[in-house]
């Protein structure tokens, strides 16, 4: 395998680092970044699943594409509000509250924390946190807004030694204009250890919309004026009277939320999961019960960079930035260039090759001193819309029910279904090569499950035993000898995994095949012979039992076949190699 400082290819979703005006924004890069002259990216899931603190709805029109004047963001009371409706779109972000504190059908039934191979315990309600709130838009077919809440767990204390939990689901919204309904693009859950203080220059975010150094109107979600000079760079999250700062789980932590949300949602989900568990029950017509119980799973955050004064030295990064944005735009490569601070974007690893491609050559697991960067364990997981038009898309698109759920630790990966081409699952992932200290190798996990049905669909399968083949190549053409879990079905659904990858742009492939059912051969018909005696049945005993049948229990292997550079795990009752390839 080749071994070398670069990363995998991979998905990156990105969201633009913007400071409005004297505002204070999140902190969203390692302190240690902050004012540093650079250009770059910051990779981590905070962006995707926690630093949605607040309910929010902003209206947006773009700046003339010539000119790079006019356009540009507002604030709206939620997507409903009269004086949004004749900007281009609005798209907004709903935090749901917990069933107990809200009457919208969509909302946070109940927490559940225990450790692993042990029965769970409820979580109480502590409580909502006061923050930002967007009353329900109606006519636009969208619930009210709440706030983060805090859940404390029965003696499963975390890292840091309390048994403090902040919860935190988001639902993303978008509506276009002259459109009556606003779209439900998706939903991100997650479950934060957390460290509470508590004290009276504590805030919560709240909207603003500020006339940026380009006279552009531009919303924010921040806070301004003196509160906007107070430095609570080591809270997560802040809100009225209470800062929560994110620590880790503690060792075999187990967790479990049960969620009431719209039926569509949950098509599939993505997660920082370990050994999922998933059901999914109908409540009404519109609405269903999911619940999911996973262990946290060990994501590293990355940063990637280069000195402004460098940046011709880094000609990809250089002609990205020089790409980006209109004239006289909040990202124009001069005002970059001549700032003194770091400038950037932060995201998570979903869904942007481009922007991984731009910064493989400079990104590393993150080492720094900042300790809300060295927080790695997560437990989140969520719903993307996805490009549903390609091969067996069909055989995914039931939204009625839950589908399936992909699972990894790397740090980029796709958000929906792996592609079904070439009669395979393709599923890209991407990480380090090296783990936090800089020598030893990262190790990817990759679990997939996925209802038993989909499978079928996609193959033409019966309901008889299936097997599976996988396969890890690198973009080199050299194989990788991974762990494989065995191809198990349990109640509808099918379980695979592959597990202590490395990173060189492999690609998973999974093969899903059947052996054929060999009809039982009929009994021979017995041909009276003349003159023999009848023979004569004895008559059963009373209450004798007849003999159980013994089951014959098919024993699972996984046999390594080998064909040049490639290597394939074929897992089966009788497994055997593909044609061309030789058992290992």
């Amino acid at each position: 395998m080749k071994k070398s400082g670069k990363f995998l290819t991979g998905i990156v979703a990105v969201i633009a680092l913007v400071a409005a005006g004297s505002a204070r924004a999140e902190v969203v890069v390692p302190e240690d970044f902050g004012m540093q002259p650079m250009y770059g990216t910051v990779v981590s899931d905070g962006t995707l699943f926690s630093n949605q603190s607040v309910s929010s709805v902003s209206a947006h029109t773009p700046p003339d594409q010539t000119t790079g004047k006019g356009g540009g963001n507002w604030v709206c009371k939620n997507f409903d509000d009269p004086n949004c409706q004749t900007q281009s779109w609005m798209d907004g972000t709903i935090i749901l509250s917990p069933c107990s504190k809200t009457t919208e059908p969509v909302c946070i039934d109940s927490l559940s924390i225990g450790r692993d191979g042990e029965k769970l315990s409820p979580a109480t309600l502590a409580f909502e946190a006061v923050s930002q709130k967007i009353p329900a838009s109606p006519a636009s077919g969208v619930p009210a807004g709440g706030s983060a809440s805090l859940w404390k767990s029965s003696g499963v204390p975390n890292a840091f030694g309390s048994n403090d939990y902040l919860v935190v689901v988001a639902m993303t919204y978008s509506k276009n204009k002259g459109t009556e309904k606003a779209t439900l693009n998706g939903f991100t859950a997650n479950v934060l250890p957390a460290q509470v203080r508590t004290g009276d220059t504590y805030y919560a975010a709240e909207s603003f919309t500020e006339t940026s150094s380009t006279g552009m109107p531009q919303a924010g979600v921040g806070w301004r004026g003196a509160r906007g000079m107070i430095n609570h760079s080591e809270c997560e999250m802040t809100t009225d009277g209470y800062c929560f700062i994110r620590e880790d789980f503690s060792a075999n932590t187990k967790v479990s939320i049960n969620l009431h949300l719209n039926n569509s949602l949950t098509g599939w989900l993505f997660g920082r999961l370990k050994t999922p568990t998933i059901s999914v029950s109908k409540i009404s017509d519109s609405i269903n019960q999911l619940t999911v119980e996973a262990l946290p799973t060990v994501v590293p955050n990355l940063v990637g960079a280069v000195l402004k004064s460098d940046l011709s030295k880094n000609p990809k990064i250089d002609n990205y930035l020089k790409g980006r944005g209109y004239p006289g735009e909040i990202e124009n490569y001069n005002r970059i260039v001549g700032s003194s601070g770091f400038d950037g974007s932060l995201g998570s690893g979903m869904n942007n090759l481009e922007r991984f491609r731009v910064f493989e050559e400079v990104l590393k697991v993150y080492s720094g001193n900042d300790s809300r960067f060295q927080k790695f364990t997560r437990w989140t997981f969520g719903s993307t819309q996805y490009d549903a038009s390609g091969a067996g898309s069909a055989c995914f698109s039931d939204k009625t029910k839950l589908v399936g759920i992909v699972t990894t630790n790397s740090p980029f990966y796709e958000s929906g279904p792996p592609k079904f081409k070439d009669d395979s699952l393709n599923y890209v992932v991407a990480g380090p090569h090296f783990d936090v200290d800089g020598k030893t190798l990262f190790s990817g996990v990759y679990d997939l499950n996925m209802r038993s049905e989909a499978a079928r669909c996609l193959y033409g399968f019966s309901s008889a035993p299936l097997k599976a083949v996988v396969s890890v190549t690198s973009a080199d053409g050299s194989t990788q000898d991974v762990q494989t879990e065995a191809l198990s079905e349990k109640d509808g659904w099918l379980h695979l995994g592959a597990y202590n990858f490395h990173f060189s742009q492999p690609t998973i492939r999974i093969k899903l095949s059947q052996e054929k059912t060999v009809a039982p051969t009929p009994a021979a018909t017995p041909t009276s012979t003349p003159n023999a005696p009848a023979a004569t049945t004895p008559a059963p005993k009373a209450n004798a039992p007849a003999a159980p049948a013994i089951p014959n229990k098919a024993k699972t292997i996984i046999i390594t076949c080998v064909k040049g550079k490639t290597t394939k795990k074929v897992v089966g009752t009788n497994p055997t190699c593909p044609a061309g390839y030789k058992k290992k």
